[in-house]
C-alpha cells in the first residue's frame, strides 16, 4: 500500500511538473502590435489646426475646443 501511496504521488508531481514546464514554454497567444507610431497620421490641415490653437499658448480646454471647431477640426 505504502508503494502504491509513493507511486501515486509521484505520478502526480510528475504531471504537475510536466504541464507547468508546457505552460511556461508556450509562446504568448496574443502579442503586442508591433510599434508604427503614436496613433493614426494626422493630415496637413489638422496639423494646422493644432498648430494655430496649441502654439506658444497655455493650454485652456474650452478655448482649445472652440479654436479647434472654428479651424474645421474635431477637438
Amino acid at each position: 500500500m505504502f508503494t502504491a501511496n509513493r507511486l501515486a504521488v509521484a505520478l502526480a508531481l510528475g504531471l504537475s511538473a510536466a504541464s507547468a514546464s508546457q505552460a511556461l514554454a508556450q509562446p504568448d497567444v496574443n502579442p503586442p502590435p508591433p510599434l508604427t507610431g503614436h496613433g493614426p497620421a494626422i493630415s496637413e490641415h489638422r496639423r494646422a489646426a493644432l498648430k494655430v490653437c496649441t502654439d506658444g499658448i497655455k493650454f485652456d480646454s474650452d478655448r482649445y475646443v472652440n479654436c479647434m471647431t472654428r479651424e474645421g477640426e474635431t477637438p
